[in-house]
């Protein structure tokens, strides 16, 4: 099942995010992005694992697309 959702042109100061370096500044370091990215690619893996899973129950195929197939 997809979730809608719905886009507008209004921004609130709530949903401007600090720019790096600005206000966070030494608050990030390398450690912590390289542990932030091993975490990103993780929920990756497991999202892909949960495609996968929710393709063969449908008894649709999982292909892989090519670089020159998505463009």
């Amino acid at each position: 099942m997809t979730k809608k959702i719905r886009l507008t042109d209004e921004v609130t100061d709530d949903a401007i995010a600090p720019v790096i370096g600005e206000e966070v500044g030494s608050a990030i370091d390398t450690a912590t992005v390289k542990q932030l990215m091993k975490y990103i690619e993780a929920i990756d893996w497991k999202l892909w694992e949960m495609l996968k899973l929710m393709k063969a129950e449908a008894g649709e195929p999982i292909t892989a697309k090519t670089e020159t197939e998505e463009e």
